[in-house]
């Protein structure tokens, strides 16, 4: 403990001389414009004198200075935002080429930028003599600093998913550019500015060598009295300047430390984000705007080269939920981007909203709602705010705009969070914003990708049911991307599963479950048994001795084949006593599940079946069990012997 003592009293010292080293000077420096005597200093007394007479002297420099700063920020400003913005979003060789650029007037020294301006442009002499060639310097010297600044805050905002739900309520590049890019880039904007505008008044090297008798700036001012005036004289300047420059270096101090922390939320009022609140829906009227949807031959190939989407026809029936159901990579986000007009098919590919073409007409002009996985939701906008934005887009005076917003708050429950930022809502709140949002705008098709995936179980169950009630009572044709099957069966009047890019199955979610197309569908779809049986005469042996006619199964027929691969679901089994059963096999582990017991049971031939068991009769590890599947539940899925 000791000798964490003296390291901490030795690093403390250091820290106090190297401020004092840095301190005194400044405060030595300032008191001397303000002292009769700078050499007797405060004991000659206190005087304004010198601060007059380098007002009388220099205002011309300070104001000068304070307008070109000026006028550099706003260069800087409308140059320098949308150079950021493109940088971010292309992400090409280009623009890290243009990155490395824009470093050079870091690395290069002030005097060498402005021997090499006045080589290029020295020999326009109107140019020269004006204070303009200054301000060419300085911007040349300080864009670099806004457009470093602006671009680490956006690489830190998800612009895809914010540009793409401000084009989902219908605004274009420039209004999502102006609405929802700058105002979530301003803690960059903010301090970029700070930064420009500090380094335009205080820069000297390059300022000197560009400067004329008649365009002389605070810097350059301050030297020239420092070599041609009373030190009390050139201190006083100095005076002006911490007077200009140490407000805006605090004020950029305190935008960073900003921009690093979120916006806390109201610690008063925290109960509520743990409550779900049932939608109302009761009081709203049916909209009849849903329009069917078909895609015909639509693929998509991405420019590497990845087949993302292989072309199919899909025709969605107006006002029906259809889910596209499938594994990670199997194309059903692409599909519904592709609905949205995010993405393009592939040449030939057609996008149809009724009799209208919409293949080649921009999301923002589709008239689509969609719900993101991340919801994209505006962080610089209110609840209230968010759900209005669609409507302002599409031009709806005030008084639709506030009916609208109301009728959305109190159908999803949130009225008492109108006026909450984003940031303030919890997991379940974010997603009924974001749905009221989507459906404010009355869209002919409605999207949304996995909008439920980052709530827990429970809060997931709840909104799943009360979107399937929202979407029948509206009427709009919706297309619901998941890759939970119990979101699909719940919510789908036809699921489509797919897989590797294709379509394997479409239909409605008791068909899709009861009669799977193939293996995969099957497993995919809840849980599967598989049986090999051999054929004998007609006759298939199951293992355990026990044999069905292959001609009671409705969907195989006696192809004289060998073999027959069979598969049936555990709730199809029905237990009955031991050596009664159509299979019979050994406990190899159970689990009690509330209503029903699951069993895990090892057949005869050393194969595993699942199988649900009531939930009031107890099984053991190694109990015999034996249990019948019914003709109905025992399919073939491909293969011989299909019929």
């Amino acid at each position: 403990m000791k000798k964490n003592g003296v390291l901490f009293g030795t690093q403390l010292g250091l820290t106090l001389a190297c401020c004092a080293f840095l301190i005194v000077p400044v405060c030595q420096s300032v008191l001397a414009g303000v002292t009769v005597n700078a050499f007797k200093g405060i004991s000659s007394g206190l005087t304004l004198r010198w601060v007059g007479e380098v007002w009388v002297l220099y205002s011309d420099t300070i104001f000068r200075s304070l307008y070109i700063g000026l006028a550099c920020l706003a260069v800087c400003l409308v140059v320098g935002v949308p150079a950021a913005y493109f940088m971010v979003r292309m992400k090409s060789r280009w623009t890290k080429l243009l990155e490395e650029l824009l470093v050079l007037p870091l690395a290069i020294p002030g005097l060498a930028i402005a021997l090499g301006l006045l080589l290029s442009y020295g020999g326009f002499k109107d140019f020269r003599m004006s204070w303009l060639f200054i301000l060419a310097g300085h911007v040349l010297f300080c864009l670099p600093f806004m457009v470093r600044s602006v671009a680490a805050v956006m690489s830190m905002i998800d612009l895809d998913a914010l540009e793409e739900g401000a084009a989902s309520l219908g605004a274009g590049f420039g209004r999502r550019f102006l609405n929802v890019v700058v105002p979530n880039s301003m803690p960059g904007i903010v301090s970029g500015a700070l930064m420009v505008f500090t380094l335009s008044i205080g820069e000297f090297n390059l300022t000197w060598m560009l400067h004329t008798p008649l365009t002389k700036t605070l810097p350059v001012g301050l030297a020239d009295s420092y070599a041609s005036m009373r030190m009390e004289i050139g201190s006083a300047y100095t005076l002006y300047f911490f007077v200009l420059i140490i407000p805006l270096l605090t004020a950029m101090q305190w935008v960073g430390s900003r921009s690093v922390d979120k916006v806390a939320a109201d610690d008063s009022d925290q109960s509520d984000l743990l409550e779900v609140t049932p939608m109302t829906t009761a009081n709203i009227e049916r909209e009849s705007r849903g329009v069917p949807v078909i895609l015909k031959s639509c693929g998509k190939t991405f420019p590497d080269g990845t087949v993302g989407l292989k072309p199919f026809d899909l025709t969605i029936t107006a006002g029906q939920t259809v889910v596209l159901l499938g594994p990670s990579g199997c194309g059903k986000t692409t599909t519904l981007r592709i609905i949205a007009g995010l993405e393009s098919p592939d040449k030939g590919g057609r996008v149809m909203f009724g009799d209208d073409d919409v293949t080649d007409v921009p999301i923002e002009k589709r008239n689509v709602g969609m719900v993101f996985q991340s919801y994209a939701l505006f962080p610089n906008m209110t609840v209230s705010r968010n759900i209005e934005y669609g409507l302002r887009v599409r031009g709806d005076d005030s008084a639709k705009r506030s009916a609208r917003v109301k009728e959305m708050l109190a159908m999803m429950q949130i009225e008492h969070l109108a006026d909450r930022r984003v940031d303030q809502l919890s997991g379940g709140q974010r997603q009924r914003v974001a749905l009221s949002r989507a459906i404010a705008v009355r869209p002919r098709v409605l999207l949304l990708d996995e909008p439920l995936t980052a709530l827990d179980a429970k809060l997931r169950d709840s909104l799943r049911t009360e979107i399937d009630q929202l979407l029948k009572r509206l009427g709009i044709t919706a297309v619901y991307v998941t890759h939970d099957q119990g979101e699909a069966m719940a919510l789908g009047d036809v699921i489509v599963v797919m897989d590797h890019g294709e379509v394997v199955q479409s239909g409605s979610p008791r068909d899709i479950y009861f009669t799977p197309s193939n293996r995969f569908v099957a497993d995919f779809i809840g849980t599967v048994n598989t049986l090999t049986c051999p054929v004998q005469a007609g006759q298939i042996q199951f293992p355990g001795g026990q044999s069905l006619s292959i001609a009671d199964l409705e969907d195989v027929c006696d192809n004289g084949q060998s073999l027959v691969e069979l598969f049936f679901r555990p709730e199809a089994v029905s237990i009955v006593n031991p050596g009664e059963g159509l299979l019979t096999g050994e406990v190899a582990a159970a689990s009690f599940l509330g209503e029903k017991t699951r069993l895990r049971v090892r057949l005869e031939d050393g194969a595993v079946c699942t199988v649900d068991a009531p939930g009031d009769k107890a099984f053991a590890l190694g109990d015999s069990v034996s249990f019948n599947v019914s003709s109905r539940s025992l399919r073939s899925l491909g293969g011989g012997g299909v019929c």
